[in-house]
């Protein structure tokens, strides 16, 4: 089976097609690779390899990953597919990447369940690497250059796709070729059949492709059953016994919310996005900004600031929010801004446009204050194990010894007599 898998890829790369057969060949080759898999795995298996929670949750990591590059493209724009969409080229896009996700996917649940569970996470790692070359074209490899265009090559198109092949082969292992064929599948469909496609940054993508991904793993990893992981050797029986405890089912719609929060989340607090939430820590703007106050600024050009902006600016790397009163320019292309509180009676110093981070596009009252107690909270805990550092050090070397002793005591019993002697 894997001497037909890399013949088909080397066979398609080295082979060149042209109109309509480079759509019906690799169509056919990758047809034959399916149907050549289920033979040898059996369809019985294939069928008691599915499991429609994992399924369903690899559906919605897809779909939530597809959510965040469209968020994420109503700051940085959209592209207009290369295809044209004609009843004829809908048909043959369809055709070309069903096959070609069929034939990848079945093949490689063959290959992922052919592993033994001891050597279970060497295989999705080995089996995700060479389904992520696949993905590429040979010329992609043979034509890298200088070590900038390399990194850049890894960075924003291996490395993704590598973390979208190591969780499409564990779906794949937990719920067999339909799982990886309902995440993969989902990202395929809006490439090949959205005729407007999300089109951030190849920083931002690659963030996101790689994080979206990564989160996902750790989603299916939460939701799947404990028995799910311990029978596939992902997880130890030891392992697996806490949450054997819990009888409260994690649904994967809120781990998709998550994600996407969490997502939009990190990526906004950096400014990749093109906007920037700070929340309002003095009462310098007051009454147009009171402490507790969002703001939420985005990228101009310099030259787009006028006078009675409010900008974000850093400054000994602390975020300042002012008002522009005065504009100088220094040469033809530098500026400099005088900005000052509303509430101050003096202006700042001058403020370089290198400094500026953006313009205050929106004030959201009050919703820092979430914020702010949460900071304040923190910092009193951290107050608090601070000065009582040698009774905290006592009590957690007291808990980490009563753990291991736990650990040791009960990992080789059975866990009917663990669960008997803790009724007791």
């Amino acid at each position: 089976m894997f001497g037909l898998v890399v013949t088909v890829y080397l066979f398609l790369n080295l082979v060149k097609l042209e109109g309509l057969m480079a759509y019906v060949v690799p169509a056919v080759c990758w047809g034959l690779v399916a149907l050549s898999a289920v033979v040898i795995s059996g369809f019985g298996n294939i069928q008691k390899w599915q499991n429609q929670n994992v399924v369903m949750v690899a559906l919605l990591i897809g779909v939530s990953q597809v959510t965040i590059l469209v968020f994420v493209s109503f700051f940085t724009g959209f592209a207009k597919s290369p295809y044209q969409f004609t009843t004829m080229t809908i048909a043959l896009n369809v055709t070309y990447f069903v096959s070609i996700m069929l034939g990848s996917e079945f093949s490689r649940a063959h290959f992922i369940k052919s592993f033994t569970k001891k050597r279970i996470v060497i295989g999705i790692g080995l089996i995700g690497l060479l389904y992520a070359f696949m993905r590429f074209s040979l010329t992609n490899f043979l034509t890298l250059g200088a070590p900038a265009d390399t990194l850049k090559f890894l960075g924003s198109s291996f490395l993704p796709t590598l973390a979208e092949s190591i969780l499409a082969t564990f779906l794949a292992l937990l719920g067999g070729p339909v799982a990886s064929i309902a995440y993969l599948g989902s990202l395929d469909a809006v490439q090949w059949l959205s005729p407007i496609l999300p089109n951030p940054e190849w920083t931002l993508r690659a963030i996101i492709d790689t994080l979206a991904p990564t989160m996902g793993l750790l989603a299916v990893i939460q939701t799947a059953k404990p028995f799910a992981l311990v029978r596939s050797g992902v997880m130890s029986r030891s392992d697996a016994r806490p949450r054997i405890r819990r009888t409260k089912k994690s649904f994967p719609l809120s781990w998709t919310a998550i994600i996407i929060a969490g997502a939009i989340l990190v990526l906004s607090s950096t400014g990749l996005l093109g906007f920037r939430p700070s929340v309002v820590a003095s009462g310098s703007m007051t009454p147009a900004l009171e402490v507790g106050d969002m703001s939420i600024s985005t990228k101009v050009n310099p030259d787009a600031i006028r006078l009675g902006d409010i900008i974000q600016y850093v400054k000994d790397g602390e975020v300042i929010i002012h008002r522009v009163i005065e504009i100088q320019g220094i040469g033809k292309d530098a500026k400099v801004f005088i900005t000052k509180g509303d509430a101050n009676a003096v202006p700042d110093d001058p403020v370089p446009q290198a400094a500026v981070l953006g313009k205050t596009i929106l004030i959201v009252p009050k919703v820092g204050w979430i914020s702010i107690y949460l900071r304040t909270a923190a910092t009193g805990v951290y107050e608090f194990f601070a000065k009582n550092l040698e009774v905290t050090s006592a009590v957690l070397t007291m808990a980490a010894v009563s753990s291991t002793f736990a650990v040791h005591r009960y990992r080789n019993q059975p866990l009917r007599r663990i669960k008997r002697r803790f009724r007791r």
